[in-house]
């Protein structure tokens, strides 16, 4: 059983990577998904990217591109329609299909986003973006042997791989296995391509463990010592945005 402790932990952890229920979206928090770059070329304002998808909606380029710039604004049922609408138009597409389960999982459809996410990868063609975001999104269902399950799967493909293994150390963060989580963390912190939020998260769990250990006084119970986590992120980060 957990201890009060452990509990407001793992609360004030999920608190920080709820899905629709704060101003920073998943697409901030977990794996990156897909093998296309949809930045917006030259800047694009996403008034261009909507002229370009009316214009033929439904096709792939356009609206992959206008529904990555509709989730960075936030606007998530939208970008779950015009992905929705490219899916049908674009049926076994693997770039479609993953960038509409990262949608669906932005918005907290998991069930349909890991439905949707399963077409994105096979056993035969095997993606580590996917099943790194697959992964945060049975993390963040609170089923962790599964997360840490997917989460190796994509490390075989991608061996240290960064973005992995910063959902890996936050999977052992939300069970309070914190020597683990920093030791992860920190390996995901030395890789290249490592950013602020893996270096921020290796931060949080130092401190998470380092609380921990210190003793309890009279003047602060260990049962009042709860920390804020809020800044902990999945790591979304990835070629496909």
């Amino acid at each position: 059983m957990r201890s009060r402790s452990h509990t407001g932990v793992i609360a004030a952890l999920l608190m920080g990577v709820a899905l629709g229920g704060c101003s920073t979206n998943l697409k901030e928090y977990t794996g990156s998904i897909g093998n296309m770059s949809l930045s917006a070329p030259g800047g694009t304002s996403i008034e261009a990217l909507a002229a370009r998808y009316d214009a033929r909606p439904g096709e792939k380029r356009a609206s992959l591109e206008y529904g990555a710039a509709l989730r960075a604004r936030g606007q998530l049922p939208q970008a779950v329609a015009v992905l929705q609408r490219a899916s049908v138009s674009n049926i076994g597409d693997r770039d479609v299909a993953a960038a509409y389960g990262k949608a669906l999982a932005e918005a907290g459809r998991f069930d349909e986003a890991i439905a949707v996410l399963g077409q994105a990868h096979t056993d035969d063609r095997p993606n580590w973006q996917v099943l790194s975001t697959m992964g945060s999104i049975h993390d963040q269902l609170g089923k962790h042997e599964q997360a840490r399950e997917l989460y190796h799967r994509a490390l075989q493909i991608a061996p240290k791989q960064s973005s992995v293994l910063n959902n890996l150390g936050l999977s052992y963060m939300l069970t309070q296995e914190l020597a683990q989580a920093e030791a992860t963390l920190a390996e995901a912190a030395a890789q290249p391509g490592s950013d602020q939020r893996v270096a921020a998260n290796l931060a949080l769990a130092r401190s998470l463990r380092a609380k921990a250990a210190a003793p309890a006084t009279p003047a602060a119970p260990a049962k009042t010592r709860k920390v804020s986590a809020a800044g902990a992120a999945f790591d979304l980060k990835g070629t496909m945005r």
